[in-house]
């Protein structure tokens, strides 16, 4: 079984930029509404992915300029022939039923996410993102019916995985998510990637970031070196001295430093650290966390200023992309530029 039940938050990085740009590091979540009886027939239909509403961004229809931080300046030699299926998080836990309803696609918390997340590969490759019924945040809880409204937004996923395949126009691709959205990578991977030799070959790079993925869950190794292809990278963050109750963590966890991108346990240096996304999509604060990887975990060491104080939390894991964007950014394109066949 997977590790989701395993997992009690799966929160999308969403917060607005307010007077002060830390807010993107933790917040406590408001209370929210919990559905009742899950309902069968709410989702009895099949999304078409040949419908551009069903995406959030695909290239064809999106110019990946729009994502890209406002501060970042991007080259044509960061272009390679390389396709990534991006999945994003949750951001339904205000609402009366299990999986969201299409009518929620427009959802700027999703749009967000691809801001925040997805916009790590906006212009490297050509990038899909699809809307899909996700499961409701309490889904994480009630195990009955998350299982249902899990499987309700896995189905929409495997669609347009099946679409992206045969409509990308590189040969090699490139998985990417966070929080829920990994969840169901990794199912996607087991499930129908791993089965398919030519799939599995032609996934170069699988970003599962933001849950407690074990080594022995996903049949593709741990990259453990910053040059590292054919293999998964994933992390988790949390306060320096913070071990959370309610995750696996331990040796067994898929687990990378994503400054250093390696799996020493040893303190990144500050001055390895290229910048963090705030949400009004400017790159800032460079040379500002130190990181260290330990037991499947990331803590992250804040600078301790009175004025940080109150903004400084036990959990990062909705800025799990944005604390690093250029860090993630700039070893991605090393990682690619080491695949002759891509250029």
């Amino acid at each position: 079984m997977f590790s989701f039940f395993n997992s009690f938050y799966s929160f999308c990085f969403f917060i607005p930029l307010l007077f002060c740009p830390f807010l993107l590091f933790g917040q406590e979540e408001k209370n929210y509404l919990i559905p009742s009886e899950f309902i069968d027939t709410l989702n009895d239909f099949e999304l078409d992915y040949s419908r551009e509403e069903n995406w959030v961004f695909k290239e064809n229809i999106n110019s990946f300029k729009e994502i890209l931080p406002r501060n970042y300046f991007y080259s044509e030699v960061e272009r390679y022939n390389v396709s990534v299926f991006y999945i994003h998080p949750t951001t339904l836990h205000n609402y009366n039923y299990w999986n969201a309803d299409t009518s929620l696609f427009k959802n700027k918390s999703i749009k967000l996410c691809i801001e925040n997340q997805a916009s790590v590969f906006a212009g490297v490759g050509e990038l899909y993102a699809p809307q899909y019924r996700e499961m409701h945040i309490h889904g994480y809880k009630d195990t009955i019916n998350g299982w249902k409204a899990f499987n309700v937004a896995y189905k929409d996923v495997l669609s347009a995985f099946e679409y992206f395949i045969k409509n990308k126009q590189n040969k090699h691709y490139i998985i990417a998510s966070h929080s829920q959205g990994t969840n169901h990578a990794v199912k996607l991977i087991n499930e129908y990637i791993s089965p398919n030799d030519t799939l599995k070959n032609d996934l170069i790079l699988s970003y599962l970031i933001g849950m407690d993925v074990s080594k022995n869950e996903v049949p593709i190794p741990l990259c453990e070196n910053p040059e590292d292809v054919n293999c998964a990278l994933s992390w988790r963050s949390f306060n320096k001295g913070y071990y959370p109750k309610n995750w696996r963590y331990g040796n067994d966890i898929m687990s990378i430093n994503p400054i250093t991108f390696d799996t020493s346990s040893v303190w990144s240096k500050k001055d390895d650290h290229l910048g963090i996304l705030l949400p009004n999509k400017k790159i800032v604060f460079e040379q500002f966390l130190s990181v260290s990887n330990n037991l499947g975990l990331v803590s992250v060491a804040v600078p301790k200023k009175l004025i940080l104080k109150k903004y400084i939390s036990d959990s990062y894991h909705r800025a799990d992309y944005n604390l690093f964007w250029v860090n993630i950014r700039k070893n991605l394109l090393k990682r690619l530029s080491n695949v002759n066949c891509l250029k």
